[in-house]
């Protein structure tokens, strides 16, 4: 099976996309899938079935792009962000005379974990004593996307941990479809940006990175190592002094390798090794 892995990689390399920086074992069962969807017997036939049907390479490579994402998705992790992380930061920057705090949602999906974000400061700062923005800067590769961020319209399905009463505060219902409001809109600056493109480290509407939180999870795991390392590298030029990277859950392991400390039992957030 790995020649015939190889061949199709060579095949799909041709129409200008790169499918050996993914882990194999989800390489393998996104195959069987394409195979299973399109009637081929083998990869060899697949490849033919490739040949012949130009629409199915953007097919495939759709079937790569997990996208899957819900509103506050590891509870745990939001709530460290919201009661201790986000409190902090703000602190910080009211006492250094700064007035922003910038988030990196990389590989945002549909944005729910960028607006999740956009919820908890807003909240925040109905309280807070202090004259301090928030800009979220919300990338992926996918333009589909971005499309749906920039729509900011959701199914009960991404909502289901989302409290009654942030949904009746920032969500508009028509039927079963939930939009948005737009002053959580505000916060959001879309834009494509590849994680795997060694042409740029940060994203370009960012200018010049410093991001006190990036985000990136349930990613990392789809990824052969040395891939994994090449985004871990990315995010870690990207932050500020002090600055957090949060994961999935399921991806503490990976980061630890790479001169990360997780601040919080099982939370999911590092700072780089030696950040104060």
């Amino acid at each position: 099976m790995e020649n015939e892995i190889e061949k199709l990689t060579q095949l799909l390399r041709t129409q200008g996309m790169n499918i050996s920086v993914y882990e194999d074992s989800f390489l393998e069962k996104s195959i069987e899938k394409r195979l299973s969807v399109t009637g081929s017997q083998s990869i060899s036939g697949y490849c033919d079935y490739l040949r012949a049907n130009k629409g199915e390479a953007g097919l495939f490579l759709d079937s790569l792009r997990i996208a899957f994402s819900e509103f506050f998705r590891n509870q745990l992790t939001f709530a460290y962000l919201e009661q201790i992380i986000l409190p902090a930061l703000i602190e910080r920057k009211k006492k250094e005379k700064e007035n922003e705090i910038r988030i990196w949602s990389a590989a945002c999906a549909a944005g729910q974990e960028a607006y999740s974000m956009a919820i908890i400061f807003d909240e925040i700062m109905e309280n807070a004593k202090a004259n301090i923005t928030c800009r979220i800067f919300a990338t992926d590769a996918n333009p589909a996307e971005l499309t749906a961020v920039q729509k900011g319209i959701y199914q009960m399905s991404s909502l289901g941990k989302v409290t009654l009463k942030r949904i009746k505060t920032y969500f508009t219902q028509k039927g079963e479809n939930f939009t948005i409001a737009p002053e959580l809109r505000e916060y959001i600056d879309v834009s494509n940006f590849d994680l795997l493109d060694s042409q740029g480290v940060c994203p370009p509407v960012s200018i010049y990175g410093n991001f006190d939180i990036v985000l990136c999870s349930n990613l990392l795991f789809y990824y052969k190592p040395e891939y994994q390392k090449q985004i871990i590298e990315k995010i870690g030029h990207c932050l500020a002094t002090g600055g957090y990277l949060v994961t999935g859950e399921t991806e503490r392991d990976i980061v630890a390798k790479h001169q990360y400390r997780e601040i919080f039992a099982a939370s999911a957030i590092f700072q780089k090794t030696g950040n104060k």
